[in-house]
């Protein structure tokens, strides 16, 4: 099943319910919202390069067949927070996030920028959303 009919599934529709259940109480200006992505450097478009075209063209009848390596290529992480009105905290490095990693942003990057009443919410895979109060 892919993501666009996903997002309209009950089982999407019961988390979102759910998500709204606990945030319904949080003033926006209180909410923080913490997110991660990767980027591959690359940018030649080779089968040897990490950037790899996803579809080709061919003769009529005929089919496109090509190797595609899987990360190959430096890879830059990104992950940042911010509230309504600003940018409480944003760290890049190289190669994937791990847990050293994100406790290092946690603590010494966005826990000195929290106020009493801020709430972390952060999109996690293994649960669609993962709700954190921090309260100093």
């Amino acid at each position: 099943m892919g993501r666009g009919t996903d997002l309209s599934s009950d089982r999407v529709q019961l988390l979102r319910c759910a998500y709204w259940e606990k945030v319904r109480d949080v003033e926006p200006k209180n909410m923080v919202f913490l997110d991660e992505t990767g980027v591959m450097l690359t940018f030649r478009f080779t089968r040897h390069d990490g950037l790899m075209r996803h579809y080709a063209r061919s003769e009529k009848g005929s089919r496109v067949y090509d190797l595609k390596p899987f990360y190959r290529g430096k890879k830059v992480t990104v992950i940042g927070a911010i509230s309504m009105s600003k940018v409480l905290a944003v760290m890049t490095l190289d190669n994937s996030m791990d847990s050293n990693a994100f406790h290092v942003f946690i603590e010494k990057l966005l826990l000195p920028q929290l106020w009493k009443g801020a709430v972390v919410i952060m999109d996690n895979r293994e649960h669609p959303t993962f709700y954190l109060a921090i309260a100093n």
